[in-house]
């Protein structure tokens, strides 16, 4: 199957990993994920639609059937929903009318009334200089919508510093780098305890991700992580 038929059919579904906070081991939330039979690993799937120019058509498409999914099938309690996006499709001209589509799919179920959006942003494209200024007028655009912003892959990306600075996000999301072998580095540990620190200062909540060891989690929470996830506290699955 081609990726123009997996963007025509809709030949795609989600799957959904739970956010926990640690110090009282609540689940705040859940990040939604793409699943589709082009590819067992999504990125190929968004950079063949990158390839063939309709990476903006599977974002936007993904998306807004992750939420009718979420809000049709999803838990009776506030949460958090965070929903990965790219850069260039916050950019695009028909973004803010997607966004607004999400908005009305979520109106139309009350007991979803508190869920709070995130959008994730993929920190795996880079943000030219050139799109720079475009792209944060479309951030602070789209938090007048009372929509979150969390930066995914810190660690791994290209503009993490200059996003974190830029943007100001609600959630800093640090890639499953940090959580490796996280109780025998020092210079990790040293880190994210600076992040941390940053993210109390300017009101940003620190998520660390890939969590996959016992003594990774302990680690994280001696060092005062206060919010995880990865496949040792639930991996993605559909919703009960």
């Amino acid at each position: 199957m081609s990726i123009q038929q997996v963007i025509e059919n809709e030949d795609f579904y989600h799957v959904f990993q739970p956010i926990f906070e640690i110090n009282n081991w609540s689940k705040i939330g859940y990040e939604v994920l793409l699943r589709t039979s082009f590819s067992a690993n999504p990125e190929i799937a968004f950079q063949e639609a990158k390839r063939e120019k309709r990476l903006f058509e599977l974002d936007s498409l993904s998306m807004q059937k992750a939420v009718r999914s979420y809000f049709s099938e999803g838990p009776q309690t506030d949460g958090y929903l965070f929903i990965n996006v790219f850069p260039s499709s916050i950019v695009h001209p028909d973004f803010l009318s997607v966004l607004k589509t999400i908005l009305t799919e979520k109106s139309l179920h009350s007991h979803q009334e508190n869920t709070k959006i995130v959008l994730e942003i993929a920190e795996s494209e880079i943000i030219s200089d050139t799109h720079f200024e475009a792209f944060k007028e479309k951030i602070a655009q789209i938090k007048e919508h009372g929509i979150l912003i969390a930066i995914d892959d810190i660690g791994k990306g290209y503009n993490a510093l200059q996003l974190l600075i830029e943007i100001a996000p609600n959630f800093l999301k640090l890639d499953r780098y940090f959580a490796k072998d996280l109780c025998q580095s020092k210079q990790k540990q040293t880190m994210i305890d600076l992040l941390i620190k940053y993210c109390d200062q300017y009101n940003c909540k620190l998520i660390l991700e890939g969590i996959e060891k016992d003594v990774e989690l302990a680690a994280a929470k001696y060092i005062g992580v206060r919010f995880t996830q990865g496949y040792l506290l639930g991996r993605p699955g559909v919703l009960e």
